[in-house]
């Protein structure tokens, strides 16, 4: 009898199936990513299977999309900025185009796979929840492979070079702050929902979920564990003050993972920082004291000897961009400084290396981006450190604006939502799926380990397809209203 129903039909019929299997995917790639890189295999294997899960993904969701016409839009629209990105290269010199247009298309998944999960549940509402239980299931394969990193102690540490920091089997510590960041609200949220009259199971599930918050030890997901727990909580404050036992287990794990601050990775990474500032600042001012005093013996004056005393600093911290702009170039490009915040930032040596290789490059680079292979100088690595950054210099004016475009919709869909209807869409399910696009896109802001990490960007197309489903259903379940 299946037989018979139509071929889209019998396909929406397992998506909830496909859903589940694709979330519980994602970490044991991450896996499979970490050992071929930690045993010296190229990553062409996984690369390749995230490519394969990318065609899947359209194949199915614009199979069950029935406005087909919007998957041809974006199909124009990421054409059109690939001539032109081609055009640029070629134009200087396009050294590796097969790496350059994959990375494109490492940039191009977020808008494409979230344009298909928007599909997928519109046609298919079941999805909703399997999305939301997979993240739950996801976030448990993720603390497994912590603890087997840790009792088989192949962690590799959040800060490889302070043993800070559990990372666990995972490559990008980036990355994987954003993945947990944005997992980790929404598991709760539908664990709220879900197990309202089980507290046990319930602490359990906050404990574990910003247990790894804190342990990765980065910034950013000490910064979602406060956001995650303490915005649940208010939440609930908001909307349903009778689960005073919910709202008093999530403040209690919170309020314990603040009080363990002090002897938290990210503190003592942070300390270890302030002491390395120091150190970097004093060997700065030794090496200009040296090269002053050599400029002054030899009678230079000026400019001249505003440039000698600096060189050997610039030299030790900026040896590649002095190598390939020129000392002169590069004072000015940072004011005359000898500041270690300055010359030791890696984030702002990696901006200023690609801002001046776009100053040198033509009109079209500015408009359409840089070959991925020009960020690469005497083998070392100048991709900027900030994902908007990256798509600035990689896809140029036009792809940040189209990249600014696509995010910007999704907030202005939350916004409008709210404004027309605080109690309808200000709800726990929500607050959840909110908390994770905050937090998300504070990792784009700062970080680059989303908009380019096909890994962590399919969490966020998740998590943006769940927003546009929430905010243009009809009728929205308010269990916790009852």
């Amino acid at each position: 009898m299946n037989q018979n129903r139509p071929f889209r039909q019998r396909v929406c019929i397992q998506l909830p199936r496909f859903v589940f299997l694709l979330m519980v995917l994602q970490p044991l790639l991450d896996v499979l990513s970490y050992w071929l890189n930690a045993l010296g295999i190229p990553n062409t294997l996984t690369l390749l299977l995230r490519f394969a899960m990318l065609a899947v993904i359209l194949l199915i969701g614009f199979t069950v999309s029935r406005n087909r016409w919007i998957y041809w839009t974006a199909a124009g629209l990421l054409l059109l900025l690939t001539v032109g990105h081609v055009y640029a290269c070629r134009q200087v010199r396009y050294d590796a185009p097969v790496d350059d247009l994959a990375n494109l298309l490492r940039i191009y998944q977020l808008p494409l796979v979230t344009l298909c999960f928007v599909s997928i549940l519109r046609a298919e509402p079941r999805t909703f929840e399997t999305f939301r239980k997979g993240m739950l299931w996801n976030l448990g394969i993720i603390a497994l492979v912590v603890l087997l990193s840790v009792v088989t102690d192949t962690n590799p540490y959040t800060y490889s070079n302070k043993s800070l920091g559990i990372l666990g089997w995972f490559y990008f510590a980036n990355s994987q702050s954003a993945i947990l960041s944005v997992a980790a609200p929404i598991a709760m949220a539908w664990a709220i929902e879900r197990w309202r009259a089980r507290p046990v199971r319930l602490g359990l599930t906050f404990l574990g979920c910003l247990g790894l918050l804190y342990l990765l030890g980065t910034r950013l997901s000490y910064l979602a564990l406060v956001a995650t727990g303490v915005g649940l909580a208010v939440t609930l404050l908001a909307v349903d003050r009778s689960q005073k036992r919910t709202i008093a287990l999530l403040l209690v794990c919170t309020l314990v993972f603040l009080a363990a601050l002090p002897v938290s990775p990210m503190y003592r990474n942070q300390a270890a920082v302030s002491d390395n500032a120091e150190k970097k600042q004093a060997e700065i001012n030794s090496l200009i004291a040296r090269d002053e005093a050599a400029a002054l013996e030899a009678g230079l004056v000026g400019d001249a000897l505003e440039l000698a005393r600096l060189a050997g600093a610039y030299d030790a911290y900026l040896g590649g961009l002095v190598d390939r702009f020129g000392l002169e170039r590069v004072v000015n490009r940072y004011e005359y400084s000898g500041s270690a915040s300055d010359l030791a930032d890696v984030r702002r040596m990696r901006i200023s290396y690609c801002t001046m290789l776009l100053e040198d490059s033509p009109v079209s680079a500015v408009l359409f981006g840089l070959e991925l292979g020009d960020l690469t100088y005497n083998d070392y690595i100048y991709d900027v450190e900030n994902d908007l950054h990256g798509i600035y210099f990689q896809c140029g004016a036009v792809g940040l604006i189209l990249m600014v475009l696509f995010l910007g919709y999704f907030l202005f869909e939350v916004i409008r939502a709210l404004l027309r209807s605080w109690r309808k869409y200000f709800t726990v399910r929500t607050a959840g799926f909110g908390i994770a696009l905050l937090t998300c896109l504070t990792h784009v802001y700062a970080t680059a380990g989303v908009l380019r990490r096909p890994n962590a960007s399919i969490y966020l197309a998740v998590t943006l397809a769940c927003i546009v489903y929430l905010t243009k259903e009809e009728q929205i379940r308010l269990p916790q209203n009852k």
